[in-house]
């Protein structure tokens, strides 16, 4: 309860700044009014605001530059208004339900992008993991682990799987922040994101589900303890 009436700020800030996107008062590709602007205008905390923008970061819809502001990304306003409202909507689901549908289509995607994968996608997955690997202390880890995740879902060449994941694991990633939930040591985290890496480099698919559930078995763990929802066992021979 104290998370759905945290959440109602946050939603009121991406509900005005998809009507100021709607009714072409900001266009893609311009800046958004500052943190300090939206929370005095809507009366809400600041620590609100930044959520707010966080999140919709982390869909794609803007990109936030230190220093510098918040930009709306130059997607089309059809395209704007649809993916905003898949981050509104994506509160209504239990975070369980989340995280068994995220390990089911990591586990294709992993698959397919070491069947799939080109060059090009070689050096983003390469280029992203040394990123994640070089931020991995610092308070970008989340979003540079997204960022890595995503590069494999993109590799893989089937746009709808890569879509749902868009959707649905920027609100897994919030727990990891709020809950700290990945806290294996750095050493075994490297070594799970190389051995994935290794795995699409050689076109190899055997054993990449046992890899996908062993790198996401703490979130799964997680997920089991902290909501009311189950989540089936993923049986080998089940996925």
């Amino acid at each position: 309860m104290k998370d759905e009436v945290n959440s109602q700020p946050v939603k009121l800030v991406i509900e005005h700044i998809k009507k100021q996107i709607a009714e072409r008062r900001i266009l893609p590709g311009e800046r958004l009014p500052s943190e300090r602007k939206l929370s005095e205008l809507l009366q809400v905390s600041r620590s609100h605001v930044r959520e707010a923008l966080q999140k919709m970061e982390l869909y794609g819809i803007v990109k936030i530059y230190p220093q510098s502001g918040t930009v709306v990304s130059e997607f089309s306003k059809d395209q704007l208004d649809t993916m905003i409202t898949d981050a509104l909507k994506i509160s209504k689901y239990d975070f369980s339900s989340l995280v068994y549908v995220r390990v089911l289509l990591e586990i294709e995607v992993c698959k397919l992008c070491a069947i799939n994968r080109t060059e090009e996608d070689l050096e983003n997955i390469e280029k992203t993991l040394v990123e994640l690997e070089e931020k991995f202390d610092t308070e970008l880890r989340v979003e540079k682990d997204f960022a890595f995740h995503q590069a494999i879902a993109q590799g893989g060449h089937n746009p709808v799987i890569s879509s749902l994941l868009l959707i649905i694991t920027p609100d897994i990633l919030k727990y990891y922040q709020k809950y700290k939930v990945c806290a294996v040591p750095q050493k075994t985290v490297h070594a799970e994101h190389r051995e994935m890496l290794q795995k699409i480099k050689d076109k190899d698919k055997d054993g990449m589900k046992e890899l996908v559930l062993r790198h996401l078995s703490n979130l799964i763990d997680f997920a089991k303890l902290s909501t009311k929802g189950e989540i089936p066992e993923f049986e080998y021979g089940h996925i």
